[in-house]
């Protein structure tokens, strides 16, 4: 018989809502804080923290446990937590899940000894992850667009997992695929799957003609210099991890339409992407 494990769900977005429901529905006891609508024969919903909260095997937060502010990330907004409004119930024996670990959160880490595992650097996850993120990215840039992505050209800015993806899925609709690379064999790879490769020293030449942008790149790329080469009508929608790789201020003065999208595996496709989130639970904690 399986082993019945607590886990207690802090905050985080409609993904953490349904991977709670999952784990109660395969036989664990849930708490939750900081989630809205959520019901269940094993499952508590706190309306404050307090010790018995955090009397759990598992305390999963947030992915990632951080929201743009600083605080952590959760759906119900009267409710503002730091982290450091946690460590008096933070012990050695918790096991924390949860997505971005910061230089924070590793603080405390060492000051209490608890083991934690950040899927968000797990390589299983983010390939799986990818995939709800690029349907999502495509989603919203037809939703943004008054013309189709077939026959487009577009723009793949980075070609990690998610690029990769993102590319894959692209050309799939029939658009005209550009990937921005910066090492040789990355690009070779590029070419090999029937994209068209570019380096970062050379983006500069292509930009103007672009009616799709999308940014994996976790740094500036898109500075006030490279989106000035921009047509106005190009829609940019930015993957990478908060702040981003695009100058938003630039782009708001010069009239390009850019739009940082965070967290689109729990907007576009939640219960997916909450069965991922599941699934390497389950792998981490060998049950």
């Amino acid at each position: 018989m399986q082993e019945k494990i607590t886990f207690s769900f802090l905050g985080g977005d409609i993904r953490q809502r349904e991977c709670a429901s999952i784990i109660e529905s395969e036989g664990h006891k849930v708490k939750t804080f900081g989630i809205d609508n959520i019901l269940g024969k094993d499952i508590t919903v706190y309306d404050k923290l307090n010790e018995t909260f955090f009397n759990c095997d598992v305390l999963m937060l947030p992915i990632p446990y951080k929201n743009k502010k600083g605080f952590i990330n959760i759906m119900d907004e009267k409710h503002s937590l730091a982290l450091n409004d946690i460590e008096a119930y933070l012990k050695s024996d918790i096991k924390i899940i949860l997505g971005k670990a910061d230089n924070e959160f590793r603080k405390y880490v060492d000051k209490y000894g608890f083991e934690y595992f950040d899927l968000l650097q797990d390589e299983a996850f983010a390939i799986l992850n990818a995939i709800p993120s690029a349907e999502g990215a495509i989603q919203l840039a037809m939703e943004y667009s008054d013309i189709t992505l077939h026959g487009s050209n577009v723009l793949v800015l980075g070609f990690g997992r998610l690029g990769k993806t993102l590319a894959r899925m692209l050309k799939g609709i029939g658009a005209n695929v550009t990937v921005e690379a910066r090492k040789s064999e990355d690009l070779a790879w590029v070419v090999e799957n029937g994209y068209n490769g570019i380096h970062l020293s050379n983006l500069n030449n292509i930009l103007s003609k672009q009616d799709f942008i999308f940014n994996t790149i976790p740094f500036l790329i898109l500075d006030r210099n490279r989106l000035k080469q921009i047509n106005t009508q190009t829609v940019i929608i930015d993957l990478a991890s908060y702040p981003g790789g695009i100058d938003f201020e630039a782009a708001r003065e010069l009239g390009i339409k850019a739009k940082l999208e965070l967290g689109l595996p729990g907007i576009v496709a939640p219960k997916s992407a909450a069965r991922i989130i599941w699934e390497i639970t389950k792998e981490v904690l060998k049950i």
